[in-house]
């Protein structure tokens, strides 16, 4: 008997497992939604690079789909997968040589369309700092804000204390509203006057640029 999209929603990640182990290339469809983030989250901690971690993210449930069979215990599925995307990630890493981090290519948005150029804008100075926290700030940021984990989640995928997760999510929190604000900072229209200051940036010039930078003050 076929399972249905809405009885495999409440499936538990063993059970679609198992379903997907037999064949079942919705259940497969269902582990990929539910653990994209997850994947991405450990790529990007080990590339910094945004279109490096899409590709590879892609690679790393294509390498799944092909061992499924391997797997011995479904309900540890979340650490499979963050085996593979490590694994994956640095052979990656050594291929590339990268002693740089890559930021991602900027697609050209409509003609005119000046909310597009803003939102693009925006988007690659956030990724620009993402990239430039440090490793250890990185894993739990990509994971909290690219993912989608709570705290409790991110230290059992991390194997670390709740209290670690939010230490180190404060610790990059606060090198990235540093690094989002020194961006805005250079892009203001009064940067070269003597009125310049950080005030400027979130009250005045970088007002909209800066709805990232407050978010990071909210837990």
């Amino acid at each position: 008997m076929t399972e249905t999209t809405d009885e495999r929603d409440t499936m538990r990640p063993r059970e679609l497992v198992v379903l997907a182990q037999a064949g079942d290339d919705g259940a497969f469809a269902d582990l990929v939604r539910q653990y994209r983030g997850l994947v991405f989250a450990v790529c990007f901690q080990q590339t910094g690079s945004f279109p490096d971690s899409e590709e590879l993210t892609q690679e790393v449930f294509l390498a799944a789909h092909g061992g499924l069979a391997s797997i011995r215990e479904p309900e540890k599925i979340a650490g499979w997968l963050q085996g593979i995307a490590r694994n994956l990630s640095r052979m990656h890493r050594r291929r590339a040589g990268m002693a740089t981090l890559e930021l991602p290519d900027e697609e050209a948005p409509s003609r005119g369309s000046t909310s597009a150029v803003r939102s693009l804008e925006l988007q690659n100075l956030l990724h620009e700092a993402l990239s430039r926290v440090t490793e250890r700030s990185r894993e739990v940021l990509a994971l909290h804000y690219l993912g989608g984990y709570d705290y409790r989640e991110i230290g059992k995928l991390c194997n670390l204390a709740v209290q670690t997760v939010r230490s180190r999510l404060h610790e990059g929190r606060a090198q990235l509203k540093a690094l989002l604000l020194e961006k805005v900072a250079e892009l203001c229209a009064c940067s070269g006057r003597s009125e310049h200051t950080t005030r400027c940036v979130l009250e005045r010039c970088g007002k909209e640029s800066c709805d990232c930078v407050s978010r990071l003050d909210e837990e």
